[in-house]
C-alpha cells in the first residue's frame, strides 16, 4: 500500500447490490448499472523487523456506482481504530499512517477499480 513500509492491502468481504443490465441504442448493446458496495478491508504492517503484523481494518462503502457517471463512484471509508489486546498506546500512531494511507491510496485505487478494470471487464461480456 503506497505511503506505508510494506503494508498490504486486502479485501475479505464484499457484498454488491443493485442493478444491472444491457441496453441496445441504435444497434450498439450498451451495459447500464448502479451499484452499492460494501468492501471489508485489511491493512498488515510487518512490525518489529517482520516478527509481527499490525492489523488496520476498516469498511470502504461505495455508495454510488452508476454507468451515469462511471469514473466518479462515491465512497465512504470506514476505520476500526481499536487497538489490538496487548498492544501498547505507541501503536496508536502507526494505526492512524495506516488508516491515512488507505484514505489517500487505498480508495483511489478502489475507485480505479471499478471504473477502469470492471467497466472494462464488462463491455467485454458484450
Amino acid at each position: 500500500l503506497e505511503g506505508t513500509e510494506g503494508a498490504n492491502m486486502s479485501f475479505f468481504r464484499v457484498e454488491t447490490r443493485g442493478d444491472c443490465a444491457l441496453a441496445v441504442k441504435g444497434s450498439k448493446p450498451q451495459p447500464i448499472f448502479e451499484l452499492k458496495i460494501d468492501l471489508d478491508w485489511k491493512v498488515e504492517q510487518p512490525i518489529e523487523k517482520g516478527k509481527s503484523m499490525l492489523e488496520a481494518k476498516g469498511q470502504i462503502q461505495v455508495t454510488d456506482f452508476s454507468s451515469e457517471d462511471s469514473s466518479a463512484p462515491q465512497m465512504k471509508l470506514i476505520c476500526d481504530n481499536q487497538l489490538p489486546p496487548g498492544a501498547t498506546v505507541a501503536f496508536q500512531a502507526l494505526m492512524d499512517k495506516l488508516n491515512g494511507a488507505v484514505r489517500s491510496h487505498g480508495k483511489t485505487e478502489v475507485a480505479r477499480i471499478l471504473a477502469e478494470d470492471f467497466v472494462t471487464e464488462l463491455k467485454k461480456q458484450l
